[in-house]
């Protein structure tokens, strides 16, 4: 059995997207009853999605950005202000003019006819919390705590029209069919509190950080065409890690999540064909929640007519000397980050891949193809 390690590459943190200018009917700040501006910059509706923009780098850190789009909508909720003339605590604003990058900005306006008011008392202190995408079944925003209730689905199709991105040059080019992730699941949430109305404070400002973690994978093959069948990223069995299901936490504190319910895996049906010039290209959500156990990457593909073989490797550090304290430790993937898994090679016999750490050598496993890093 031959072993080598690889040395990952490029995990790429989420770009907050964010608003600027914020925009509703009437004066702000002046009086009780008026309306509420807000902004908002993120640290990252439902018909229309935010989408990944390009990687640019910052203060000496590579991030990918995370665009707003126009007619993006969101929830913005509070205990103390209410929606003029309907009542209640809760009002969506859509996102209009945004621009591209990190962050992304964009302004915002009311959905409806009213949006949230100050009250009388210009002494008062308000809380303000938020949702990407705006409420919906399944993703709640309780305006008196904050509380977000949101789900992430085990199943995960790959959705739309692909495009293409080639990577290299010369014969070391490979050409990957992109899939573009569903992000109805890209949650954000952003929580402005203890705010006091003033003409000197003008507008009241969220923060919209990711409230789930991404992984993009960029697969190929070594040699021979292969037709993939199946994707998995799993945690292994006994773990009380969930990747999917349904998680709460308190809107702008991503240290409160924890899953209410869940699945220990999340699986992409497919029928795609890589070769070592053609690739693909594909991103899962995960629950923003961080694993204390080794997750696990499964490829199924066809072996033969009828057959099919699988192969996984535990994401794990190495046991060498060059991990140190982590020799052989799971590899902890932060929530609120992406991960980009870069160059995954699936030759007959063997795999490759870079990621951001080093990893235990491929597992044998009985009835499976025998891999190697």
């Amino acid at each position: 059995m031959r072993k080598s390690r690889t040395i990952l590459l490029a995990c790429a943190a989420i770009a907050c997207a964010a608003l600027t200018t914020g925009c509703t009917k009437g004066r702000v700040f002046s009086h009780g009853g008026e309306a509420i501006r807000f902004t908002t910059a993120s640290g990252g509706g439902y018909t229309t999605k935010t989408v990944y923009g390009d990687d640019v780098e910052t203060d000496g850190v590579k991030k990918q950005a995370l665009n707003w789009v126009d007619g993006d909508v969101i929830t913005i909720a509070s205990p103390q202000a209410e929606v003029q003339n309907v009542g209640g605590h809760a009002s969506n604003y859509v996102i209009v003019s945004p621009t591209a990058g990190v962050p992304s900005k964009g302004s915002v306006q009311n959905e409806g006819d009213n949006g949230l008011m100050w009250g009388d008392d210009a002494d008062a202190t308000y809380d303000f919390y938020a949702v990407y995408p705006k409420m919906r079944d399944g993703l709640t925003l309780d305006p008196a705590t904050g509380l977000v209730t949101a789900g992430i689905p085990a199943e995960q199709a790959l959705t739309g029209t692909a495009t293409t991105k080639t990577v290299g040059e010369g014969d070391d080019a490979i050409t990957y069919k992109v899939y573009a992730p569903d992000m109805d699941y890209a949650y954000m949430t952003a929580a402005t509190k203890g705010v006091t109305p003033s003409e000197d404070a003008n507008a009241v400002s969220l923060t919209f950080n990711p409230a789930f973690t991404a992984f993009e994978f960029n697969v190929s093959s070594q040699d021979d065409e292969i037709e993939l069948t199946q994707f998995q990223i799993l945690s292994p069995e006994g773990s009380s890690d969930n990747l999917a299901g349904t998680f709460t936490m308190t809107a702008g504190s991503l240290t409160t999540a924890s899953a209410t319910s869940g699945t220990a895996s999340v699986t992409v049906p497919m029928t795609e064909t890589v070769t070592a010039a053609e690739g693909l290209t594909f991103t899962v959500f995960t629950l923003p929640l961080v694993n204390e156990d080794a997750l696990r990457v499964r490829f199924t593909s066809k072996d033969g007519d009828e057959d099919t073989k699988t192969s996984w490797i535990d994401l794990k550090y190495s046991n060498s000397e060059a991990a140190g304290d982590n020799a052989g430790k799971a590899l902890q993937f932060q929530a609120g980050h992406k991960y980009r898994i870069n160059m995954l090679k699936l030759p007959s016999n063997q795999w490759k891949i870079t990621i951001a750490a080093e990893f235990e050598e491929w597992v044998e496993a009985e009835d499976e193809v025998v891999i190697y890093i």
